[in-house]
């Protein structure tokens, strides 16, 4: 999809951009095979849903993916989400894109958006409470199929879809929900995954993120083998 190759190399320079500076030399035997990027800032956290701030999300984006994404006309483009229309004042359906897995290699379902709506609204208690805010506004979701999502809402809010394009969609797990510091310590069965065009390998006390090209990626093949 040249869609969505755009938008993974868009994350990518726009990851780099927000650098102080990044080595491109690697060393003897790493010749084109791993990107090194050093930031000035550390990652607070692989919770997707934790903190609402620039330096997480731009380094999580390529772990984890939205339904929707904003265009640099700041149009609304499909990402995990293909269609959404409006089918009353207070009625969302968003249809998702097949064949997309996540990178444990089960499939994205209208359930795993229902799971992510449920752990920031309900679960989830995060320090800036921005990512609920996005929600406020959703009286209940469901997933009629598993290709579809239906959300009612408390009201008629017609800018819904743009709320979706700040939330990065989780797997829901066999059994209630993953926690923050079991994401953060990269558990058996809890580490961090997405569909994104990188699959997490490590993270070292929020100093080091290491990443790993998903060859699988439903929009193209990354660039990089190791990031």
């Amino acid at each position: 999809m040249q869609i969505q190759s755009r938008f993974c190399s868009h994350r990518l320079a726009a990851l780099l951009i927000s650098l102080t500076f990044w080595s491109g030399l690697p060393g003897p035997g790493h010749a084109q095979e791993e990107l090194r990027i050093a930031t000035s800032y550390k990652l607070m956290t692989l919770d997707p849903h934790y903190a609402n701030l620039n330096e997480n999300t731009s380094l999580l984006s390529h772990i984890y993916e939205r339904l929707v994404y904003q265009d640099d006309r700041l149009d609304l483009q499909p990402g995990l989400a293909v269609s959404w229309r409006a089918v009353s004042d207070r009625q969302w359906e968003f249809k998702l894109r097949e064949n997309v897995r996540f990178h444990d290699g089960s499939p994205l379902t209208a359930d795993d958006v229902v799971y992510t709506i449920e752990r920031i609204r309900d679960f989830l208690k995060s320090p800036s409470g921005g990512f609920r805010s996005y929600l406020t506004g959703i009286e209940s979701v469901s997933a009629p199929d598993p290709l579809t999502v239906v959300i009612n809402t408390k009201g008629n809010i017609p800018n819904l879809p743009l709320s979706f394009s700040s939330i990065f969609v989780m797997n829901r797990p066999a059994q209630g929900f993953q926690t923050t510091e079991e994401l953060n310590a990269g558990r058996a069965g809890h580490p961090p995954v997405g569909t994104g065009p990188y699959t997490f390998e490590s993270w070292s006390s929020g100093e080091v993120l290491k990443l790993a090209r998903n060859d699988d990626y439903w929009g193209g093949r990354p660039a990089w083998p190791q990031v």
